[in-house]
C-alpha cells in the first residue's frame, strides 16, 4: 500500500500514485466476508513523520495500482501518530 502528496482527481487510466511519498507491505488481508477481502497496511509514528497525506492506493505484486484514493483535505503526520490503512474490496459477480 502506498502513500503520497497528489491532489488531483483520480481517472480511470491511472496506474500509480500522482506523487507517491511512501510504501509499506500490507500487514494483513482478510477474507472473512463472503464477495470481500479487506487488506491492512501500517506505519509507525517514524517511517510517517514528516509527511503529508493527500493520496493512498494498494497495489499490485507488479506495483500497478489497483485503486487510488484522494483525501478531501489532507492530515500531516509529526512524528507523534502511527498510520493505519485499510481498504476493503466487494465482488459482486
Amino acid at each position: 500500500m502506498a502513500v503520497g502528496i497528489g491532489s488531483t482527481a483520480y481517472t480511470s487510466g491511472d496506474t500509480a500514485l500522482v506523487s507517491e511519498t511512501d510504501r509499506n507491505q500490507l500487514d494483513s488481508s482478510d477474507l472473512g466476508t463472503a464477495k470481500e477481502i479487506t487488506f491492512t497496511a501500517n506505519w509507525a509514528p517514524l517511517d510517517i513523520s514528516g509527511t503529508i497525506l493527500k493520496e493512498l492506493g494498494t497495489m499490485t505484486l507488479g506495483s500497478t495500482i489497483m485503486n487510488r484514493e484522494v483525501l478531501a483535505g489532507s492530515a500531516v503526520f509529526d512524528g507523534e501518530a502511527e498510520l493505519q490503512i485499510q481498504q476493503t474490496f466487494k465482488f459482486y459477480i
